[in-house]
C-alpha cells in the first residue's frame, strides 16, 4: 500500500508522463483534412500570442523564418534546437477555430 506522499508522487509521475507524451506528439488537427490558412488576419491573431510566449521569446524565434504563425507555416528554422519553456498556442483563437491539438508548432 502506498503512503499519501508516495501516492501523490506516483500520480505526479503519471501526469508528467502523459504531459510529455502529449507535448511531444506530432501536432495535428482533429480533422486531418483541415489546414490552417496563412492569411494576414491569422498572422495578426497569432502575433497577440506568440509575442508573449516564453518559448517564442526565449529562443528569439522572431529572428528566424517563418517568424510566426507556425501552425500554418511549419516549425522555426532557428539553427539550434528550440527549447520548449511554455506554449501559448492553446489560448489562441486560431487553435480553437481550427480544432488544433497539442501546441509547440514552432518546435515540431
Amino acid at each position: 500500500m502506498l503512503s499519501d506522499r508516495e501516492a501523490v508522487r506516483s500520480k505526479d509521475i503519471i501526469l508528467f508522463s502523459l504531459y510529455y507524451f502529449v507535448v511531444n506528439s506530432t501536432m495535428k488537427t482533429l480533422d486531418q483534412t483541415k489546414k490552417v490558412e496563412d492569411t494576414v488576419e491569422n498572422l495578426q491573431i497569432c502575433k497577440k500570442y506568440c509575442g508573449s510566449c516564453p518559448t517564442f521569446k526565449g529562443n528569439r524565434l522572431s529572428e528566424s523564418p517563418p517568424n510566426a504563425l507556425f501552425c500554418a507555416r511549419g516549425k522555426s528554422s532557428v539553427r539550434s534546437k528550440v527549447k520548449t519553456t511554455g506554449c501559448y498556442c492553446p489560448a489562441c483563437e486560431i487553435f480553437t477555430k481550427n480544432k488544433l491539438i497539442v501546441g509547440y508548432f514552432c518546435a515540431k
